[in-house]
C-alpha cells in the first residue's frame, strides 16, 4: 500500500493555526509515494520527518530521502491519529477506553492517559492541537475533548453531530473551531468550539475519512469502498464549506 507523502510540510501542528487568505488551490499533482506492506491509520510531518501510524500497533518514521525507520514507537494497540507539537509526539491509540500517550522524539515516552471515547473507528484523523490544547473527538459521549498538555480535562464540548457516526475526523481550523467530516449522513462542517455553533455543513456523495487544512482551504478525503474511484480528495472552502475541486 502507498501512502502520499505531496501535503507532508502542510501538517505541522503550531501552537494556534490562523487560517490566512490565500491562493485556494486550482489543481492537484501526485509528487511522491512510498510502499508500505501493511495497512496504514495515520500519518503527521515534523522537522523533516514523517511518522506513519501503522496497524500493527507502531509508529514508523520516514526522513526527507524516504528511509524508513520501522517500529519507531512500539504501542500496546493500534494507533489512530499521530501529532507533532513543542518536540512531543502525541498518539491517540485504540482500546477500552482509549488512550492518549505523550514521546520525546527519541521514542522515549514521556507520559500518557486515558479517554474516555469507546466507540470511534480507526479510520480518521481525531486529535488535533490548537492554543497549547489537545482537542480529541469522543464519539461514545458525544462531546469533544478538550486536555492540557499534562492531560488535565479542561473541558467537554458536547457535539450532537457525532450521533451514530463511529467514522468522524476531525482537524484545528483557527483558533476556536475544528473541520468534522461524518459518515452518516456523509458530510463535513465548520464547528465552532465557543458556541457549539454549525458554521456551515457540505453534504457529500461518498462517506469521508480524513480531513485537514492546506494553504488556507479544507481538504477532505476517503476512499472508494463504496464505488469504483478508488482514493478521492475534494477541495472546500474554508469561509463557506463550497467544494472548489475533486481529485484525482
Amino acid at each position: 500500500m502507498d501512502v502520499a507523502l505531496t501535503l507532508a510540510n502542510e501538517l505541522v501542528i503550531a501552537d494556534k493555526l490562523r487560517i490566512m487568505k490565500r491562493k485556494l488551490p486550482a489543481s492537484m499533482q501526485h509528487m511522491k509515494s512510498i510502499p508500505f506492506d501493511a495497512v496504514l491509520s495515520t500519518a503527521c510531518y515534523y522537522q523533516g520527518f514523517t511518522y506513519i501510524g501503522i496497524n500493527n500497533k507502531s509508529i514508523s518514521r520516514i526522513d526527507g530521502d524516504g528511509n524508513q525507520t520501522k517500529n519507531f514507537l512500539r504501542l500496546p494497540n493500534r494507533p489512530i491519529t499521530v501529532r507533532a507539537h513543542q518536540d512531543q509526539l502525541l498518539v491517540l491509540i485504540k482500546g477500552q477506553p482509549y488512550q492518549i500517550m505523550v514521546f520525546d522524539l527519541h521514542g522515549q515516552q514521556m507520559k500518557s492517559w486515558n479517554h474516555t471515547d469507546r466507540n470511534a473507528s480507526e479510520l480518521g484523523n481525531k486529535l488535533c492541537i490548537i492554543d497549547n490544547q489537545i482537542i480529541t473527538v469522543d464519539v461514545t459521549n458525544q462531546r469533544i475533548s478538550v486536555y492540557s498538555l499534562e492531560g488535565k480535562t479542561e473541558r467537554q464540548i458536547p457535539c450532537s453531530q457525532m450521533q451514530n457516526n463511529a467514522y468522524v475526523s476531525m482537524c484545528a481550523a483557527g483558533d476556536d473551531s475544528v473541520i468534522i467530516t461524518t459518515s452518516n449522513p456523509s458530510a463535513v462542517l465548520r464547528f465552532n468550539m465557543s458556541t457549539s455553533a454549525v458554521m456551515w455543513k457540505t453534504e457529500l456523495t461518498e462517506k469521508p475519512y480524513c480531513s485537514t487544512m492546506y494553504n488556507g482551504a479544507v481538504l477532505v478525503g476517503g476512499n472508494g469502498c463504496n464505488n469504483s474511484r478508488g482514493v478521492w480528495i475534494k477541495v472546500l472552502n474554508y469561509e463557506t464549506g463550497e467544494k472548489i475541486l475533486t481529485g484525482p
